[in-house]
């Protein structure tokens, strides 16, 4: 398979009314370079899955404009990774991460089946898991599965809804490494929804503070690469988290 250039991701004034008067976004402005990853934090309500999605086209701004439009994009360029996994229980993890191949019509059955056992090495599957069903998976290889479902189809664009928040902390280091491993290897633009700050450190090249529906501080991530856990050891990484937590405090104001 043949991946998308990696695009970059523009919203201004952004803004999102839902029928009961209430304003979610409010003049949204975002730009997110293409290779780059931006993560946005803060707390529950604050506009930040609304903001994701209507970057995916999952929600038609009220006003203002987001690009690139997803509709204006080939199949398969933007992926989206919920924060359950949501896997089909009557397919195998192959198939479940064969299926968006499927549904954009690339490649044949046997290049299809290929691509998916390749991204389910990438995510670390062996050989023995392959045929396994989400109901004899733990929480994590789930979503290791929902990662390569994502990933199969080599998009420009990766989009990420609090992936790993379900999972315990060892769990949610281990994937937020192997995050960090693949977008190393194969650069694409992010957008990653969290709550947790040292995750929004690690895996963003700038982490952006919402709170009533906008963006109330922004924080550029300086740390040297390649990031890995080890790097929550850092002077610089204390900073950052300093400097993002005050940003949420002044942002709750």
């Amino acid at each position: 398979m043949i991946a998308s250039p990696a695009a970059p991701i523009s919203c201004r004034r952004v803004e999102v009314r839902f029928a009961d008067g209430h304003d979610v976004l409010r003049g949204v402005d975002l730009d997110v370079p293409a290779g780059k990853t931006v993560a946005l934090v803060g707390p529950s309500g604050c506009g930040k899955t609304t903001l994701l999605r209507c970057i995916a086209g999952l929600q038609a701004p009220t006003a203002g404009a987001v690009e690139p439009r997803p509709e204006s994009l080939a199949a398969g360029t933007m992926a989206y990774v919920f924060q359950e996994p949501a896997l089909l229980p009557w397919l195998d993890a192959v198939r479940n991460v064969m299926l968006p191949l499927d549904l954009v019509g690339r490649g044949t059955p046997a290049e299809q089946r290929a691509a998916a056992e390749q991204w389910l090495g990438e995510v670390g599957f062996g050989r023995a898991d392959l045929a396994k069903h989400p109901g004899e998976l733990s929480g994590g290889m789930k979503m290791r599965v929902s990662l390569a479902r994502a990933l199969v189809t080599e998009p420009a664009i990766l989009l990420l809804d609090e992936p790993f928040a379900a999972l315990d902390d060892l769990l949610r280091t281990r994937l937020t490494e192997l995050l960090l491993d693949l977008h190393a290897r194969h650069p694409r633009t992010m957008v990653l929804v969290t709550h947790n700050i040292a995750e929004a450190i690690l895996v963003g090249d700038e982490v952006c503070v919402m709170d009533g529906g906008r963006i109330g501080g922004r924080v550029a991530v300086d740390l040297p690469g390649p990031r890995h856990d080890r790097s929550r050891g850092d002077a610089a990484f204390a900073r950052l988290y300093g400097a993002v937590s005050d940003a949420l405090g002044e942002a709750a104001r």
